[in-house]
């Protein structure tokens, strides 16, 4: 361990990949590994599709909203709030991705979608990266354009001022991660703006 604060080269090389699991959506490995220092270990890796988390910023009667969506994650045992997400569906763009998924689960299309960056959800045993966009101008679409969620997707959608959410985030009840990696660029914004 290098504790010296020098950058060294710590890239490993991954020899060998064995499958143990190929799911709908998942597939598990575990790697053979040859780490900087040349031991030889084993990682377990989840490989994910990736997909888009999207920032949908609001005009609302006190100043700017964000959108939140509220659903249940087996995993964490309780019903999130978090920013819209999903996963990309094959040969879909990240960017096509993030459009769909904003309607599907607020009902609300933007003028503006801007990239602000990629995110790796949980490096330590997962590929999976997220595409993180901001969403301005929305619009709220008729029902005619309204987008079939998938099936099993139940959720609620609701704006919040940003001070409500950052204060909701500060106070542990927002516990989403890619939800936190958007506030820290809106509230990036808000400081250098």
């Amino acid at each position: 361990m290098n504790i010296s604060g020098e950058e060294e080269n710590l890239d490993g090389e991954t020899l060998e990949e064995n499958q143990i699991f190929q799911g709908k959506l998942l597939r598990l490995t575990v790697n053979t590994v040859r780490d900087s220092d040349g031991s030889i270990t084993e990682r377990e890796v989840v490989h994910h599709p990736g997909g888009v988390v999207i920032l949908p910023i609001l005009n609302g009667d006190q100043g700017e909203e964000i959108l939140l969506v509220k659903q249940y994650r087996e995993p964490a045992g309780e019903a999130l709030w978090e920013l819209p997400a999903g996963t990309l569906e094959e040969g879909e763009s990240q960017r096509e991705c993030a459009l769909r998924e904003l309607m599907e689960e607020t009902r609300y299309r933007p003028a503006g979608l801007e990239k602000k960056v990629n995110l790796f959800t949980s490096p330590g045993y997962s590929d999976e990266i997220l595409t993180l966009y901001q969403a301005t101008g929305l619009e709220k679409i008729s029902d005619s354009e309204v987008v079939e969620s998938p099936e099993g997707e139940n959720l609620t959608a609701k704006s919040f001022p940003v001070q409500e959410i950052i204060t909701k985030a500060r106070e542990g009840k927002i516990t989403d991660g890619k939800t936190l990696a958007g506030l820290f660029f809106l509230l990036d914004q808000t400081i250098n703006s």
